[in-house]
């Protein structure tokens, strides 16, 4: 198990289900995002020590949802000149945990007047530890040099066994929820 969920966990940030992808998004309102037509990456980051999102598999999955998808909504990519914004993303991936607590009483009873009788009970907790991704894209005006766009989404992180097919799929998923709203008023 250990041994897959690097590759898994980040190549699945399909948060589970997509539905359960939480998004925002926050962008600058003086920006025209309708003369923004042509797009490239932004330079690469240094990779993190964390394997499960900083791999060639994962980067390559994120990048081809992500040309994938702007493209259908009318930008280009070019690969040398002058672009009207770069593109770029971040995974993070991190564990939080579950409490439910469960408290089991019996004996006694009721009548009018409250409770009689020896009363015994327990209180069971369990604690279930899970993995939150969370996506970041960002968009850079060019010709500003600023962040102009940013979207996130949040989610649960499935590490089922999947095909690299199904990976794909569940990351664009993942990138088409968080650019469900940009442009922003194009």
């Amino acid at each position: 198990m250990k041994r897959a969920l690097p590759l898994v966990a980040a190549t699945v940030l399909a948060l589970g289900s997509c539905s359960s992808i939480e998004t925002s998004q926050d962008f600058s309102p003086s920006m025209d995002f309708s003369r923004l037509q042509t797009f490239d990456w932004m330079p690469e980051p240094p990779r993190t020590r964390d394997t499960r999102v900083s791999n060639d598999l994962v980067d390559r999955r994120f990048k081809i949802a992500l040309e994938e998808i702007l493209e259908t909504k009318g930008f280009r990519k070019l690969n040398s000149g002058r672009t009207d914004f770069r593109v770029g993303y971040h995974l993070t991936l991190d564990q939080e945990v579950d409490y439910q607590t469960l408290n089991t009483y019996w004996g006694g009873g009721w009548r009018y007047g409250g409770l009689y009788g020896p009363t015994v009970g327990t209180t069971t907790v369990q604690a279930r530890a899970y993995t939150v991704g969370t996506l970041i894209i960002d968009v850079f005006d060019v010709e500003s040099q600023e962040l102009v766009w940013r979207g996130s989404g949040e989610g649960r992180v499935s590490d089922d066994d999947m095909s690299p097919e199904q990976r794909q799929r569940r990351v664009t998923e993942a990138v088409s929820r968080v650019l469900d709203r940009f442009p922003p008023n194009r």
